[in-house]
């Protein structure tokens, strides 16, 4: 049987998420989708399992053409989705959890608690007798790959077809992910088709029979996963004549490297630590991690201070007694985060208002805020970052993701008469398209080229053996050893973010 999507378009308001893909899925498979952040991926598998619903297009099962109007209408046709996020329920039992919504009961509503951890134990069983979990404790006190056995035993527990999981490795040791390996591939053979979403090509590779590439919202193709390689992967999903992110071939000329421009010593912030750390001139450093591993954190927390606990710090020589954002900007860093619309930008504003927020006083005359210089340092901006607007007073929420995105990083650089030190980019191409994307990276190595101290944390593997000199791994909230460029392949960054040496 088969689960057919035709001709979907998912449009947004200045973005289509989906342009006229055509796929099937089958019940008999494992069936990988990769594609770049802002490929389409999360859309797709969330109009497969009913969360969202498509701007036009046709979904069928085994030819029937059908609607999925809500992931509980997915759910009683056979499609079930586990998210990278989880959806346990914390305190509850891993029965508790694994029957949630749907517990036995007695008279006057009580849960029957046996009955309860007896149905639980005989799912477990039917779908993995070699799995062993102690159902009576708190599922958040179990190890992380039990947890996402969980998920999947109660996505499973009625008559499903076809299991999306999404990312459902990124959390896991590398001596757990073997076990969730075979659990995969266990499902086919069974009659539950798999949909694997994962950004570990390796792993998509491995387990796949074919492998469905998005670019830019777009099916680029399907093939089977015995006739692809991993490179050729990344050729269809970048379009990037043969050029690999093992590759280690870096995009931009060679710079050198300085001064020192940050350095630090017994970091503690929140649960993140770092025992040295530095930066030079003309450096790009890369931070990569799995979820929850602390990169994010902690370069965020060498602009603002968040959750400092301990550490020396030394900015361009000298020690500071403390960081906070106000003084960083002061001495020249730059901050550019993640989730745009959250953290940086104002959707009902203008581009010319978002530009103008960090220096206010370059569209200013005699102190006095003038319209006429806040376009003309508007424009220049815009003009330097290829900012595609109307004119300066389009609003920001009605401009592609790229767009925005370049407006977030152009921002720092309107009406500033001098290089930052230091800027710091949290996921830099986070839903943005691939020449979008590319024009990023170019920016980001021109302000590394004139002189700038570059950090960016990004969970996109492949952004940062593209654009990085050097790339330190976070495990588990801590700084391991940085990996240098001649260094660089997703097999060593996937070891060093599982913290395995090699």
């Amino acid at each position: 049987m088969t689960v057919t999507l035709s001709d979907i378009v998912m449009q947004y308001p200045g973005t289509r998420a989906l342009d006229h893909v055509d796929v099937d899925f089958l019940f008999s498979e494992v069936h990988g989708l990769i594609g770049e952040n802002g490929a389409g991926k999360t859309t797709l598998v969330s109009i497969l399992g009913g969360s969202r619903q498509p701007t036009s297009g046709t979904i069928a099962i085994a030819g029937v053409e059908t609607a999925l109007a809500s992931a509980g209408d997915a759910l009683a046709k056979g499609i079930a989705h586990v998210s990278q996020e989880g959806s346990l329920v914390p305190g509850l039992s891993a029965a508790q959890n694994i029957l949630l919504g749907d517990e036995p009961r007695l008279g006057l509503g009580i849960i029957d608690a046996r009955a309860l951890k007896r149905r639980a134990a005989e799912l477990l069983a039917r779908w993995f007798p070699q799995v062993t979990i102690d159902l009576d404790a708190a599922v958040d006190t179990l190890p992380m790959a039990d947890q996402k056995v969980i998920e999947i035993i109660r996505a499973l527990r009625g008559d499903m077809r076809l299991l999306i999981l999404d990312e459902p490795t990124a959390t896991l040791p590398a001596r757990e992910k073997e076990n969730l390996w075979r659990i995969i591939r266990s499902l086919p053979p069974r009659g539950v088709g798999v949909v694997l979403v994962s950004h570990f090509l390796s792993e998509v590779k491995a387990l796949s029979d074919r492998i469905t590439v998005l670019r830019d919202g777009r099916h680029v193709t399907t093939l089977p996963a015995a006739e692809v390689s991993e490179a050729q992967l990344v050729d269809f999903m970048l379009q990037r004549a043969g050029k690999t992110a093992a590759s280690g071939e870096a995009t931009g000329a060679p710079r050198a490297s300085g001064d020192i421009v940050l350095e630090i010593a017994d970091w503690r912030v929140g649960g993140v630590s770092a025992d040295h750390f530095t930066i030079r001139t003309g450096e790009i450093v890369g931070m990569i991690g799995l979820t929850g591993a602390g990169h994010f954190g902690f370069a965020r927390s060498l602009y603002t201070g968040e959750g400092f606990l301990s550490g020396q710090t030394r900015f361009g020589g000298q020690p500071l007694s403390r960081i906070d954002a106000r003084g960083m900007k002061a001495r020249g860093v730059a901050f550019i985060p993640d989730h745009r619309m959250e953290n940086s930008l104002i959707g009902e504003w203008s581009v010319r208002e978002n530009l103008a927020m960090v220096h206010p006083q370059a569209g200013a005359h005699a102190g006095v805020l003038s319209t006429g210089k806040e376009e003309k340092a508007a424009r220049a901006a815009m003009a330097l970052f290829n900012v595609k607007a109307h004119s300066p007073e389009q609003r920001i929420q009605d401009l592609s993701g790229g767009n925005k995105q370049k407006v977030s990083i152009g921002k720092w650089l309107y009406g500033a008469t001098e290089r930052y030190r230091l800027m710091i980019f949290v996921e830099p191409t986070e839903g943005v398209d691939i020449g979008a994307k590319r024009e990023i990276h170019r920016h980001i190595q021109r302000l590394a080229g004139e002189g700038a101290a570059i950090i960016v944390a990004s969970s996109d593997l492949m952004e940062v053996a593209d654009i990085a000199d050097r790339v330190v791994p976070f495990v588990q909230g801590r700084a391991g050893p940085a990996l240098e460029r001649s260094e660089f392949s997703e097999a060593r960054f996937i070891a060093a973010m599982a913290g395995d040496p090699q």
